[in-house]
């Protein structure tokens, strides 16, 4: 019986200890080798971008902004974005700088952040022809075709890439 209640107490830490993880990283979900596919069938059927960065890439910022911009001063834009950063769920200080950064200009709607897995067979995930220079931007259309960018957002390529996905 005293083995039954250690097990059960230790469950209940462990299950404590993730929750609280899981919220300090406020709604950014672990990008794992599976989830460019929940992103793709979570967007079935509609346009949207996927914007891959990094807090300490200066051009991501600049994307992020950019995106955040259009998307304010266009409230029906035509797509929906994605971000997934490279800065690893894990480091809590670094999770809490990401939340706070979507969080100032409303994109945390759907956000992601690199899970436990080394970085380089996450960035594979994404793309295997990808080699981590960021920005990174893919662009999907309502088929499911999508078109690799690399460099910042401006609204020209916004609007390069609405027109011609």
């Amino acid at each position: 019986m005293d083995l039954l209640r250690t097990f059960s107490i230790v469950a209940l830490a462990a299950a404590a200890l993730a929750a609280t993880s899981m919220a300090r990283a406020g709604g950014l979900k672990p990008f794992e080798p599976q989830s460019p596919e929940q992103i793709a069938a979570s967007h079935k059927g509609k346009p949207f971008v996927v914007l891959v960065w990094s807090m300490d890439c200066e051009f991501c910022q600049h994307s992020l902004d950019v995106l955040a911009k259009a998307r304010a001063a266009q409230p029906g834009l035509g797509f929906d974005i994605v971000t997934i950063t490279t800065d690893p769920l894990a480091d809590a200080a670094l999770a809490g700088m990401v939340k706070k950064r979507l969080s100032s200009i409303d994109m945390m709607g759907d956000a992601w952040s690199f899970g436990a897995l080394p970085p380089e067979r996450l960035r594979y995930a994404i793309d295997p022809r990808w080699r981590g220079e960021k920005p990174r931007s893919y662009w999907y259309d309502a088929q499911g075709q999508r078109v690799a960018y690399s460099g910042v957002i401006t609204n020209a390529v916004i609007d390069k890439m609405r027109a011609n996905p």
